[in-house]
């Protein structure tokens, strides 16, 4: 069979969060859209087949699977057996999901294949319009103009045209920011958070007067696009994929407390989309940054916890994001190496119940001592 002496990529970009990179490669048999990671060591790479550019065989050999090659299609899997022509790159566009862990490819204004956010679970690809049957690397795309998966895309289209329009993300902060105020006062400090990269993200800081010895830490931002991989985890993901971080503790002395409570929220702010994870309700978190005020514990992650409606916790409870998804507040909780090995054990619930019955549900007291 003909096939090139090397594969050639005929486009490829990074996705608006600098995490990930995504690439249409060409072997002379078969074309292959790929999705690679940057930073994540854990992230595997994802493909899936777009066309042959081979006239499709009407079978593949063990030999074809074991050569180093991506495989082609059969004569029975795909939609014409003819092999497609060279790819124009100047005819080549992608567009990003909103997540940045999904992209699909579009040739001359057309939907041609779509790598999807869920590509690679239990050995799911992706979806090409010239895929005829479920295939060993693409399924059927379906309808390209009308459907859940062009649905999906438009959304995503949607999304960063709207991110990209002048003014956005100052609309974005003062909507957080005014209701955070609402709840806390007005804040006293506020930091840039995203080191000019994309999301823009940021810190602000609250010293309620009713809460004397007590500041409140909460980030600016983060709720402005889906966090990653949520929908992998959670059939309602669109109820859990918009947050705001929040970390509430008990000082004595400010300037140390200044130290190390934003640094550690800087941290990890880009975390979800430069790792392709989220932070949800019982996830656990690596501390960079030691507590100068702790007086028995070593604390040396974070526990993740949901601001409720129950009693004991702010009101932060009904702000909605630009799509009118709502949008939860979760609580940065401090805990030491024992407190951590114990969630992982016996869950956090559990854990958050012993912590309820000696202090507050979610301002860090750095003279506790252990729950477990």
């Amino acid at each position: 069979m003909n096939q090139t002496a090397e594969p050639k990529i005929l486009y490829q970009e990074a996705n608006p969060y600098g995490s990930l990179t995504a690439y249409l490669e060409d072997d002379g048999r078969s074309v292959y859209l790929y999705l690679q990671a940057e930073e994540s060591l854990e992230f595997a790479i994802k493909s899936v087949w777009v066309c042959n550019r081979i006239d499709a065989p009407k079978s593949r050999t063990d030999l074809d699977l074991r050569s180093g090659l991506a495989p082609f299609l059969t004569e029975e899997e795909v939609t014409d057996p003819k092999g497609q022509p060279e790819f124009d790159p100047k005819e080549i566009h992608f567009i990003w999901s909103e997540e940045g862990n999904g992209v699909s490819l579009f040739y001359k204004e057309e939907l041609i294949a779509y790598l999807p956010p869920w590509s690679g679970v239990k050995g799911f690809h992706g979806y090409s319009k010239y895929a005829k049957i479920d295939a060993i690397t693409a399924y059927p795309l379906g309808n390209t103009e009308y459907g859940v998966i062009p649905d999906r895309i438009s959304q995503d289209r949607n999304f960063w045209e709207y991110r990209s329009t002048k003014g956005i993300w100052k609309n974005i902060q003062e909507s957080r920011l005014s209701y955070l105020e609402y709840v806390f006062g007005k804040h006293v400090q506020y930091w840039s958070a995203d080191g000019g990269k994309y999301p823009q993200l940021g810190i602000v800081k609250f010293a309620p007067k009713e809460m004397p010895g007590v500041y409140i830490y909460s980030t600016i931002g983060m709720s402005a696009q889906n966090l990653p991989s949520v929908e992998l985890y959670r059939k309602d993901y669109e109820n859990y994929s918009r947050v705001e971080l929040i970390c509430a503790v008990k000082v004595s002395d400010e300037d140390r407390s200044e130290s190390w409570v934003p640094h550690q929220i800087g941290e990890i702010i880009r975390y979800p989309w430069t790792m392709g994870k989220w932070f949800g309700h019982g996830h656990t978190i690596s501390m960079n940054r030691r507590d100068p005020e702790a007086l028995y514990l070593t604390f040396s992650s974070l526990a993740i916890r949901e601001i409720g409606k129950e009693e004991g916790f702010p009101e932060l409870n009904d702000l909605k994001s630009e799509r009118q998804n709502p949008i939860k507040f979760l609580a940065l909780i401090p805990i030491a190496e024992e407190e951590r090995v114990f969630i992982e054990a016996e869950g956090a619930d559990t854990f958050f119940s012993l912590l309820d019955s000696s202090q507050s549900k979610w301002i860090h007291n750095p003279e506790r001592q252990s729950a477990v």
